[in-house]
Protein backbone atom coordinates (compact mmCIF):
# COMPACT_ATOMS: atom_id res chain seq x y z
CA UNK A 1 0.00 0.00 0.00
CA UNK A 2 0.72 3.71 -0.42
CA UNK A 3 1.89 4.13 2.89
CA UNK A 4 1.69 8.07 1.19
CA UNK A 5 0.63 7.38 1.62
CA UNK A 6 0.68 9.65 4.72
CA UNK A 7 0.48 7.59 7.87
CA UNK A 8 0.33 10.47 11.07
CA UNK A 9 2.46 9.37 14.19
CA UNK A 10 1.10 8.48 17.57
CA UNK A 11 2.13 11.29 20.17
CA UNK A 12 2.76 8.50 23.51
CA UNK A 13 4.31 9.45 27.09
CA UNK A 14 7.10 7.74 27.18
CA UNK A 15 10.24 8.48 29.32
CA UNK A 16 13.62 7.48 28.18
CA UNK A 17 15.69 6.68 30.65
CA UNK A 18 19.19 6.70 30.03
CA UNK A 19 21.03 4.87 32.88
CA UNK A 20 22.84 2.36 32.12
CA UNK A 21 22.57 2.71 27.96
CA UNK A 22 24.41 0.10 26.23
CA UNK A 23 26.16 1.47 23.27
CA UNK A 24 27.27 0.30 20.48
CA UNK A 25 28.01 3.01 18.06
CA UNK A 26 29.97 2.62 14.87
CA UNK A 27 30.17 3.13 10.88
CA UNK A 28 28.59 1.86 8.48
CA UNK A 29 29.50 0.00 5.06
CA UNK A 30 29.06 3.25 3.39
CA UNK A 31 31.44 5.32 5.92
CA UNK A 32 28.73 7.04 7.90
CA UNK A 33 28.42 7.28 11.34
CA UNK A 34 25.91 5.81 13.64
CA UNK A 35 25.57 5.77 17.09
CA UNK A 36 23.36 2.71 18.76
CA UNK A 37 22.34 3.03 22.03
CA UNK A 38 19.64 0.96 24.39
CA UNK A 39 17.36 3.00 26.41
CA UNK A 40 15.18 1.21 29.06
CA UNK A 41 14.66 -1.80 26.10
CA UNK A 42 14.16 1.32 23.38
CA UNK A 43 16.68 1.05 20.64
CA UNK A 44 17.90 4.64 19.71
CA UNK A 45 20.06 5.22 16.67
CA UNK A 46 21.63 8.50 15.76
CA UNK A 47 23.32 9.34 12.43
CA UNK A 48 24.79 11.44 10.63
CA UNK A 49 23.84 13.67 8.03
CA UNK A 50 25.09 12.15 4.42
CA UNK A 51 26.36 14.74 2.17
CA UNK A 52 23.69 16.56 0.26
CA UNK A 53 25.92 15.59 -3.16
CA UNK A 54 26.41 12.01 -2.23
CA UNK A 55 24.96 9.41 -3.44
CA UNK A 56 24.19 5.46 -3.03
CA UNK A 57 25.44 2.95 -5.59
CA UNK A 58 21.89 2.44 -6.09
CA UNK A 59 20.13 3.36 -9.12
CA UNK A 60 17.10 3.28 -11.35
CA UNK A 61 16.98 2.45 -15.08
CA UNK A 62 17.13 5.98 -17.33
CA UNK A 63 13.82 5.14 -18.15
CA UNK A 64 10.85 2.83 -17.04
CA UNK A 65 10.53 -0.64 -17.84
CA UNK A 66 7.27 -0.62 -18.29
CA UNK A 67 4.45 1.72 -18.84
CA UNK A 68 0.67 1.07 -18.19
CA UNK A 69 -1.70 3.96 -19.53
CA UNK A 70 -3.09 5.11 -22.78
CA UNK A 71 -5.16 7.99 -23.58
CA UNK A 72 -8.68 7.50 -25.07
CA UNK A 73 -7.82 3.72 -25.66
CA UNK A 74 -11.42 2.86 -24.28
CA UNK A 75 -9.32 -0.31 -22.84
CA UNK A 76 -8.38 -1.25 -19.28
CA UNK A 77 -5.59 0.62 -20.08
CA UNK A 78 -6.94 4.06 -19.46
CA UNK A 79 -6.66 4.75 -16.25
CA UNK A 80 -8.71 7.22 -14.34
CA UNK A 81 -7.55 7.86 -10.20
CA UNK A 82 -5.40 5.75 -9.64
CA UNK A 83 -5.26 5.06 -5.64
CA UNK A 84 -2.35 2.46 -5.30
CA UNK A 85 -0.58 -0.30 -7.02
CA UNK A 86 1.50 -3.66 -6.00
CA UNK A 87 3.16 -6.22 -7.58
CA UNK A 88 2.58 -9.64 -7.18
CA UNK A 89 5.26 -12.60 -6.93
CA UNK A 90 4.43 -13.84 -10.68
CA UNK A 91 5.32 -10.28 -11.86
CA UNK A 92 1.40 -9.50 -12.37
CA UNK A 93 0.55 -5.92 -11.14
CA UNK A 94 -2.58 -5.28 -9.38
CA UNK A 95 -3.59 -1.80 -9.99
CA UNK A 96 -6.46 0.02 -7.76
CA UNK A 97 -8.57 2.13 -10.10
CA UNK A 98 -10.64 4.13 -8.06
CA UNK A 99 -12.19 6.23 -10.94
CA UNK A 100 -13.99 3.10 -11.91
CA UNK A 101 -13.96 1.11 -8.41
CA UNK A 102 -12.01 -1.83 -9.77
CA UNK A 103 -8.76 -3.35 -9.10
CA UNK A 104 -7.19 -4.21 -12.98
CA UNK A 105 -4.93 -6.75 -13.31
CA UNK A 106 -1.61 -6.86 -15.52
CA UNK A 107 0.45 -9.59 -17.17
CA UNK A 108 4.57 -8.42 -16.34
CA UNK A 109 4.81 -7.81 -20.23
CA UNK A 110 1.19 -4.57 -19.33
CA UNK A 111 -1.44 -6.89 -21.41
CA UNK A 112 -4.63 -6.42 -19.68
CA UNK A 113 -4.94 -9.97 -17.64
CA UNK A 114 -8.26 -9.17 -15.90
CA UNK A 115 -10.15 -6.56 -13.66
CA UNK A 116 -11.96 -7.62 -10.20
CA UNK A 117 -14.43 -6.69 -8.84
CA UNK A 118 -16.97 -3.41 -9.78
CA UNK A 119 -18.72 -0.58 -7.87
CA UNK A 120 -21.38 -1.65 -5.58
CA UNK A 121 -22.26 -2.30 -2.46
CA UNK A 122 -22.21 -6.26 -2.34
CA UNK A 123 -19.47 -8.67 -1.19
CA UNK A 124 -16.01 -7.76 -2.94
CA UNK A 125 -17.45 -4.68 -4.67
CA UNK A 126 -16.47 -0.81 -4.06
CA UNK A 127 -17.66 2.18 -3.20
CA UNK A 128 -17.06 5.65 -5.34
CA UNK A 129 -13.67 6.73 -4.37
CA UNK A 130 -12.73 2.85 -3.92
CA UNK A 131 -10.44 0.96 -3.92
CA UNK A 132 -8.15 2.94 -1.96
CA UNK A 133 -5.44 1.02 -1.99
CA UNK A 134 -4.19 -2.56 -2.40
CA UNK A 135 -1.77 -4.71 -0.39
CA UNK A 136 -0.67 -8.41 -0.22
CA UNK A 137 -2.23 -10.77 2.34
CA UNK A 138 -1.29 -13.57 4.53
CA UNK A 139 -1.77 -16.68 2.76
CA UNK A 140 -0.79 -16.00 -0.94
CA UNK A 141 -4.05 -13.49 -0.95
CA UNK A 142 -4.86 -10.12 -1.92
CA UNK A 143 -6.08 -7.09 0.59
CA UNK A 144 -7.88 -3.90 -1.32
CA UNK A 145 -9.57 -1.11 1.10
CA UNK A 146 -12.95 0.23 0.41
CA UNK A 147 -13.09 4.12 0.46
CA UNK A 148 -13.36 6.35 3.99
CA UNK A 149 -16.89 6.04 4.33
CA UNK A 150 -17.55 2.33 3.99
CA UNK A 151 -14.23 0.87 5.95
CA UNK A 152 -13.62 -2.65 5.41
CA UNK A 153 -11.06 -4.96 3.05
CA UNK A 154 -12.07 -7.17 0.48
CA UNK A 155 -9.85 -10.29 -0.03
CA UNK A 156 -8.93 -12.08 -2.96
CA UNK A 157 -7.35 -15.14 -4.06
CA UNK A 158 -4.41 -14.96 -6.67
CA UNK A 159 -7.08 -15.64 -9.67
CA UNK A 160 -9.44 -13.28 -8.69
CA UNK A 161 -11.89 -15.13 -6.52
CA UNK A 162 -13.43 -12.49 -3.78
CA UNK A 163 -12.67 -15.07 -0.44
CA UNK A 164 -14.56 -12.64 1.95
CA UNK A 165 -14.91 -9.27 3.61
CA UNK A 166 -13.50 -7.65 6.62
CA UNK A 167 -15.50 -5.17 7.96
CA UNK A 168 -13.62 -2.27 10.00
CA UNK A 169 -15.41 -2.52 12.87
CA UNK A 170 -13.04 -0.34 15.70
CA UNK A 171 -12.86 2.61 13.64
CA UNK A 172 -14.30 4.59 10.46
CA UNK A 173 -11.38 5.76 8.31
CA UNK A 174 -8.60 5.14 6.29
CA UNK A 175 -6.91 1.70 5.82
CA UNK A 176 -3.28 2.70 5.71
CA UNK A 177 -1.08 -0.60 5.53
CA UNK A 178 -0.90 -4.06 6.46
CA UNK A 179 1.48 -5.98 8.81
CA UNK A 180 3.10 -9.52 7.95
CA UNK A 181 0.71 -11.21 10.32
CA UNK A 182 -2.59 -9.54 8.46
CA UNK A 183 -3.27 -6.46 11.41
CA UNK A 184 -4.36 -3.89 10.13
CA UNK A 185 -3.20 -0.20 10.26
CA UNK A 186 -5.54 2.77 10.46
CA UNK A 187 -6.36 6.37 10.68
CA UNK A 188 -9.28 7.48 11.69
CA UNK A 189 -11.07 10.00 9.53
CA UNK A 190 -12.49 12.08 12.96
CA UNK A 191 -10.49 14.97 13.28
CA UNK A 192 -10.03 16.41 16.94
CA UNK A 193 -9.78 20.01 17.66
CA UNK A 194 -11.36 21.08 14.30
CA UNK A 195 -13.22 23.63 16.32
CA UNK A 196 -10.47 25.33 17.32
CA UNK A 197 -9.06 26.63 13.62
CA UNK A 198 -11.94 29.30 13.89
CA UNK A 199 -11.11 29.97 17.18
CA UNK A 200 -8.21 31.48 16.85
CA UNK A 201 -5.97 32.87 14.13
CA UNK A 202 -2.83 31.15 14.58
CA UNK A 203 -1.81 27.45 13.38
CA UNK A 204 -4.06 24.60 14.41
CA UNK A 205 -2.37 21.37 14.44
CA UNK A 206 -5.51 18.68 13.56
CA UNK A 207 -5.55 15.37 15.04
CA UNK A 208 -7.20 11.58 14.63
CA UNK A 209 -6.68 8.40 16.13
CA UNK A 210 -4.39 5.74 15.23
CA UNK A 211 -4.95 1.89 15.28
CA UNK A 212 -3.59 -1.29 15.00
CA UNK A 213 -6.69 -3.96 14.16
CA UNK A 214 -7.35 -7.23 14.05
CA UNK A 215 -6.98 -9.58 10.77
CA UNK A 216 -11.01 -9.72 11.82
CA UNK A 217 -11.06 -5.97 12.10
CA UNK A 218 -11.94 -5.30 15.89
CA UNK A 219 -9.41 -3.16 17.65
CA UNK A 220 -5.97 -4.53 18.34
CA UNK A 221 -3.98 -1.57 19.86
CA UNK A 222 -4.50 2.18 19.95
CA UNK A 223 -1.76 4.12 18.83
CA UNK A 224 -3.41 7.25 20.42
CA UNK A 225 -3.90 10.69 19.23
CA UNK A 226 -1.90 11.26 15.19
CA UNK A 227 -0.95 14.66 14.03
CA UNK A 228 -3.28 14.74 10.99
CA UNK A 229 -2.56 18.13 9.44
CA UNK A 230 -1.86 21.72 9.88
CA UNK A 231 -4.49 24.48 9.18
CA UNK A 232 -5.69 28.19 9.92
CA UNK A 233 -8.56 30.19 9.49
CA UNK A 234 -8.02 32.73 6.15
CA UNK A 235 -10.08 35.66 6.28
CA UNK A 236 -9.86 36.11 2.60
CA UNK A 237 -11.30 32.52 2.01
CA UNK A 238 -13.97 32.84 4.78
CA UNK A 239 -12.87 29.05 6.08
CA UNK A 240 -10.06 26.82 7.43
CA UNK A 241 -6.77 25.75 5.09
CA UNK A 242 -4.63 23.70 5.15
CA UNK A 243 -1.07 25.48 5.44
CA UNK A 244 1.07 24.70 2.32
CA UNK A 245 4.07 24.19 4.64
CA UNK A 246 2.43 21.87 7.28
CA UNK A 247 3.90 18.91 9.12
CA UNK A 248 2.00 15.91 8.14
CA UNK A 249 3.23 12.46 9.51
CA UNK A 250 4.08 10.05 7.82
CA UNK A 251 4.64 6.52 8.25
CA UNK A 252 4.84 2.85 7.06
CA UNK A 253 4.96 -0.41 7.76
CA UNK A 254 8.59 -1.33 8.31
CA UNK A 255 8.68 -5.43 8.83
CA UNK A 256 7.12 -5.97 12.09
CA UNK A 257 6.95 -2.53 13.02
CA UNK A 258 4.91 0.46 12.10
CA UNK A 259 7.40 3.35 11.59
CA UNK A 260 5.68 6.98 11.92
CA UNK A 261 7.30 10.20 12.26
CA UNK A 262 6.54 13.96 12.79
CA UNK A 263 8.67 16.09 10.21
CA UNK A 264 9.09 18.89 13.54
CA UNK A 265 12.75 16.89 13.58
CA UNK A 266 14.02 14.52 12.11
CA UNK A 267 13.13 10.97 14.24
CA UNK A 268 11.45 8.20 13.28
CA UNK A 269 9.32 5.71 15.67
CA UNK A 270 8.82 2.43 15.45
CA UNK A 271 6.30 0.81 17.22
CA UNK A 272 5.32 -2.73 17.66
CA UNK A 273 1.78 -3.85 16.75
CA UNK A 274 0.79 -3.56 20.69
CA UNK A 275 1.47 -0.04 20.21
CA UNK A 276 4.18 -0.02 22.24
CA UNK A 277 7.83 1.97 21.07
CA UNK A 278 10.69 -0.58 20.40
CA UNK A 279 12.90 1.94 18.32
CA UNK A 280 13.97 5.25 17.46
CA UNK A 281 15.82 6.37 14.22
CA UNK A 282 17.22 9.88 14.22
CA UNK A 283 19.43 12.38 11.71
CA UNK A 284 20.97 15.15 11.53
CA UNK A 285 19.04 17.98 10.23
CA UNK A 286 19.68 21.94 9.47
CA UNK A 287 16.10 23.43 10.17
CA UNK A 288 15.25 26.25 7.76
CA UNK A 289 12.68 28.87 7.97
CA UNK A 290 10.63 30.03 4.88
CA UNK A 291 11.72 33.08 3.39
CA UNK A 292 8.95 35.88 2.46
CA UNK A 293 9.62 34.94 -0.66
CA UNK A 294 8.51 31.30 -0.72
CA UNK A 295 5.71 32.37 1.65
CA UNK A 296 4.62 34.98 -1.45
CA UNK A 297 4.99 32.40 -3.68
CA UNK A 298 2.94 29.44 -2.00
CA UNK A 299 0.32 31.46 -0.17
CA UNK A 300 -0.12 35.31 -1.65
CA UNK A 301 -3.00 35.46 0.33
CA UNK A 302 -0.86 35.52 3.69
CA UNK A 303 -0.67 32.27 6.05
CA UNK A 304 0.80 32.10 9.64
CA UNK A 305 4.60 31.73 9.77
CA UNK A 306 6.51 28.67 10.85
CA UNK A 307 9.84 28.26 12.57
CA UNK A 308 11.12 25.76 9.76
CA UNK A 309 10.46 23.97 6.76
CA UNK A 310 9.24 19.98 7.48
CA UNK A 311 12.39 17.87 8.12
CA UNK A 312 11.46 15.36 5.80
CA UNK A 313 9.05 14.29 2.86
CA UNK A 314 7.04 10.54 2.95
CA UNK A 315 8.20 7.53 4.56
CA UNK A 316 8.12 4.15 2.60
CA UNK A 317 10.24 1.10 3.39
CA UNK A 318 10.96 -1.55 0.74
CA UNK A 319 10.91 -5.48 0.69
CA UNK A 320 14.41 -5.95 1.23
CA UNK A 321 13.84 -4.09 5.08
CA UNK A 322 15.15 -0.66 4.29
CA UNK A 323 13.15 2.54 5.29
CA UNK A 324 13.56 5.37 2.89
CA UNK A 325 12.53 8.73 3.92
CA UNK A 326 12.01 11.52 1.53
CA UNK A 327 13.64 14.93 1.64
CA UNK A 328 11.21 17.66 1.89
CA UNK A 329 10.34 18.77 -1.60
CA UNK A 330 11.20 22.69 -1.99
CA UNK A 331 9.84 24.33 -5.33
CA UNK A 332 12.18 23.77 -8.00
CA UNK A 333 13.43 20.51 -7.22
CA UNK A 334 13.68 18.01 -10.01
CA UNK A 335 14.16 14.48 -8.35
CA UNK A 336 12.93 13.38 -4.91
CA UNK A 337 16.19 12.66 -2.80
CA UNK A 338 15.59 10.16 0.08
CA UNK A 339 17.91 9.19 2.50
CA UNK A 340 18.38 5.20 2.79
CA UNK A 341 18.09 3.36 6.40
CA UNK A 342 19.01 -0.22 6.91
CA UNK A 343 16.45 -2.96 8.79
CA UNK A 344 18.19 -1.31 12.57
CA UNK A 345 17.66 1.94 11.61
CA UNK A 346 21.34 2.99 10.74
CA UNK A 347 21.57 5.41 7.41
CA UNK A 348 23.31 4.27 4.39
CA UNK A 349 22.85 6.94 2.01
CA UNK A 350 21.22 9.04 -0.62
CA UNK A 351 19.21 8.14 -3.70
CA UNK A 352 17.17 9.40 -6.09
CA UNK A 353 14.13 8.79 -7.65
CA UNK A 354 12.93 10.63 -10.65
CA UNK A 355 10.35 14.08 -10.96
CA UNK A 356 6.51 13.51 -10.28
CA UNK A 357 6.67 9.94 -10.03
CA UNK A 358 4.74 8.78 -6.69
CA UNK A 359 5.91 5.91 -5.35
CA UNK A 360 3.22 3.02 -4.39
CA UNK A 361 5.86 0.32 -3.66
CA UNK A 362 10.19 -0.45 -3.84
CA UNK A 363 11.17 -3.97 -4.14
CA UNK A 364 14.10 -5.38 -3.96
CA UNK A 365 15.27 -4.61 -7.68
CA UNK A 366 12.40 -2.35 -8.85
CA UNK A 367 10.03 0.85 -8.16
CA UNK A 368 6.51 0.93 -8.99
CA UNK A 369 4.77 4.10 -8.98
CA UNK A 370 2.47 6.42 -11.08
CA UNK A 371 2.96 9.38 -13.21
CA UNK A 372 1.14 12.37 -15.14
CA UNK A 373 1.97 13.55 -18.43
CA UNK A 374 1.60 17.92 -19.39
CA UNK A 375 -2.47 16.39 -20.28
CA UNK A 376 -3.11 14.53 -16.82
CA UNK A 377 -2.80 11.13 -18.25
CA UNK A 378 -1.77 8.43 -15.43
CA UNK A 379 0.69 6.09 -16.33
CA UNK A 380 1.54 3.30 -13.87
CA UNK A 381 5.47 2.72 -14.46
CA UNK A 382 7.70 0.34 -13.39
CA UNK A 383 11.32 1.06 -13.01
CA UNK A 384 14.01 -1.21 -12.62
CA UNK A 385 16.22 -0.76 -9.47
CA UNK A 386 20.17 -1.56 -9.41
CA UNK A 387 21.46 -1.98 -5.45
CA UNK A 388 24.96 -1.58 -6.21
CA UNK A 389 27.70 -2.30 -3.66
CA UNK A 390 30.16 0.32 -2.20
Amino acid sequence: MTPSGSLPTTILALSLLTIGCDDTSGTSATGLRAVVEDSAGITIVENARPASDSRLPWELGAQPSLSIGSVDSGGADELFQVADATRLGDGRIVIANSGSSELRVFDADGSHERTWGSRGEGPGEFSVRGPAAVARWPGDSIAASDAVRRPRLSIFEMNGKHVRDVAIHATRGNILDVLPNGRIVSQGSQVFNRNAVFETRDLVRLESEGSVLDVDGTLYASLGRLPHSEAYFSEVWGGDILHPFERRAAGAVWGNLVAIGVPDSYEIKGYAADGSLVRIVRRDWDPRTPTQAEYDERAPWGVPPVDAFPAFGEILSDRAGYLWVSEYRMSGDEATVWTVFDPEGRVQGLVETPERLDIFEIGADYVLGLAEDGLGVEYVQFWSLLRGEG
